[in-house]
């Protein structure tokens, strides 16, 4: 019986690695704030289903990415910004498809939000 378990178990994370999204690498995007648009840069590192990286663009460059996760083709992680001398934790949701990433972003506490579409850069 253990080994039956420890069997389906491995097979569980090997489907994982199988499946979830290929993300690693450079994306680059922009957002509308006030009228004017926002680029961004992700420069995403993948390790199972662990995602680590930095985010270049917004006021405070480059932002660390925390608690990055690759779950099938949805990623998540949050940041740290200073933005009118505040200091904001931004919250990421991304879906990806292909060589995009949908993401829907915003303040921990949805007090402002936005979306942005990253593409992959070759």
């Amino acid at each position: 019986m253990k080994t039956v378990l420890r069997l389906a178990s491995l097979c569980s994370c090997l489907a994982v690695l199988l499946f979830a999204a290929d993300v690693a690498g450079v994306w680059k995007g922009a957002f509308d704030f006030e009228g004017g648009s926002v680029p961004l840069t992700f420069n995403l590192k993948t390790s199972g289903g662990a995602l680590t990286g930095t985010a270049e663009g917004l006021p405070t460059s480059p932002a660390e990415i925390h608690d990055g996760k690759v779950d099938g083709d949805t990623i998540t992680f949050w940041l740290m910004t200073d933005y009118a001398g505040q200091t904001y934790k931004l919250v990421y949701k991304g879906k990806v498809s292909g060589d995009q990433i949908q993401f829907t972003f915003g303040t921990e506490d949805g007090g402002w939000s936005a979306e942005l579409t990253a593409k992959k850069t070759p």
